[in-house]
């Protein structure tokens, strides 16, 4: 008999003893967990005040991303980000959704600032590893798109409108496009069709979380990983009044996704996107992923993240956004591969400890060569923008010829400061000319899609404008 009480007091002492055990482990673990969230938070919304206090959250052999720049080390880091504060001295960045699971955190973020005085806001989110059990990060990624940054930049900024515009033209069924043989034909007769994976439209409280868990991140994954075999099966996962947004388009409602996602894929068949990691924290699915096809024909891979919420105990996405920088598509174009060849070499002048800057120590800005040449004294001369811009297949460029009239010359060159055509060369007379380019050059032959720059020249005047022909 005292051996039986023994052996149950025993038994008693070591469940207690478990117990305790496992609420101190399960605290330990919360409090990591809370500390985790804040320093994620931290590093996403470092400033110029505080970027020093948030270096010690980093390992020393921190790896870091962005569109433009690989850093590697706690060294490197260090001069990164002091760089990038002082370029960019008024930077703010506002979290707008964050997850936690596994060690991995990730937020969508809204930043707004100055690079080097130009304004800008941009909207981005990031991928953070802690390593092991600890509070410190080893991996860090920001995904956003430097067009954000060089639409505001003269010399810059049509290349970045000129993409928007044409890609908008191409999928975006509620834009009103400005180029002619661009945009693809309606395809809103298209409805939802039954789904293969058995799409559950309604809230169901009861289903098993486990199950549902399951159904979600299967679902996630599809949708991220759409494309033209199957977009049509995976309609049935979004709700009515589903969300979209990605850094150009901007979706609202089904009725408006699905001419949206049909336009995408008529555009880009072969479009290959792959899921490299992926969570599910509260309904809230977030991946990375690379994606691959052709743009007007040219190749082309990009990184991106994206975010995708779910209806509460449902299967059916309501909000999703795509993260990505139009530069990875943009640097294989011809025209455009320049600009944001010219743009990325900027910023790692500015930011990057590693870099071997060719440009001078003014840090001016080499890849706008549209940037106007000035050699203007008081005078009436003037070059005005031309319109429509980005064109196809013409465009008027208007100039004033002050009081007199002059000799003048209005010419036409390519990204690589090439003649392409001479519009205009002889006296003109006082008052607004108008003359209109239609994309050829001077054996008039169509010239390729690209970035292209006009030069006005007359006495002690000189000015230089970008415009942007799109196919």
């Amino acid at each position: 008999m005292k051996k039986i009480i023994a052996t149950t007091a025993w038994l008693i002492c070591t469940v207690m003893l478990l117990s305790v055990f496992t609420d101190a482990q399960a605290a330990g673990l919360g409090r990591i967990h809370r500390d985790r969230l804040e320093i994620g938070r931290a590093l996403i919304e470092a400033q110029s005040s505080n970027w020093q206090s948030i270096l010690p959250y980093y390992t020393d052999d921190i790896e870091y991303h962005d569109p433009v720049v690989d850093i590697y080390g706690i060294d490197m880091m260090t001069q990164f980000l002091g760089r990038l504060f002082s370029s960019s001295g008024d930077l703010v960045t506002t979290i707008d959704d964050e997850t936690l699971l596994d060690g991995v955190y990730s937020a969508s973020w809204t930043m707004v600032g100055q690079f080097n005085g130009v304004p800008y806001s941009a909207k981005g989110i990031s991928i953070i590893k802690f390593r092991g059990l600890s509070k410190r990060v080893y991996y860090q990624r920001d995904y956003y798109s430097e067009n954000d940054i060089m639409i505001n930049i003269p010399g810059l900024d049509q290349a970045a409108i000129g993409f928007r515009t044409y890609y908008r033209c191409a999928v975006d069924p509620t834009f009103d496009c400005p180029l002619e043989g661009v945009a693809n034909g309606s395809v809103s007769a298209i409805k939802p069709t039954d789904s293969p994976l058995n799409a559950d439209k309604s809230r169901n409280p009861i289903r098993s979380p486990i199950k549902l868990r399951r159904e979600r991140l299967a679902i996630g994954r599809a949708l991220i990983e759409i494309n033209g075999a199957d977009w049509q099966s995976l309609l049935p996962y979004y709700t009515n009044d589903i969300e979209y947004h990605d850094p150009i388009v901007d979706i609202y409602g089904i009725d408006t996704l699905v001419p949206f996602l049909g336009r995408l894929f008529v555009s880009s068949g072969d479009l290959i996107t792959t899921v490299e990691e992926e969570s599910l924290v509260d309904g809230i699915y977030t991946a990375t992923w690379t994606m691959s096809g052709l743009f007007n024909g040219i190749p082309y891979s990009a990184k991106g993240m994206s975010i995708l919420k779910f209806r509460d105990w449902s299967t059916q996405a309501y909000y999703s956004r795509d993260y990505y920088t139009e530069g990875d598509i943009m640097a294989t174009v011809p025209g455009l591969d320049e600009a944001i060849g010219g743009f990325r070499t900027y910023y790692r002048c500015a930011v990057d400890p590693t870099f071997d800057c060719p440009l001078p120590p003014t840090g001016a800005l080499a890849a706008a060569p549209a940037k106007t040449d000035m050699l203007r004294p008081a005078s009436a001369f003037s070059l005005r923008q031309n319109a429509p811009n980005p064109f196809n297949p013409s465009t008027e460029i208007s100039f004033v010829v002050p009081d007199g009239g002059a000799n003048v010359s209005l010419r036409i060159y390519d990204i690589t400061g090439r003649l392409v055509r001479n519009l205009v060369d002889g006296f003109e007379a006082a008052g607004t000319r108008s003359v209109t380019w239609y994309g050829r050059d001077d054996q008039g032959q169509p010239v390729a899609s690209g970035t292209y720059f006009y030069q006005l020249t007359a006495p002690s005047f000189s000015e230089r404008k970008t415009m942007v022909l799109l196919k």
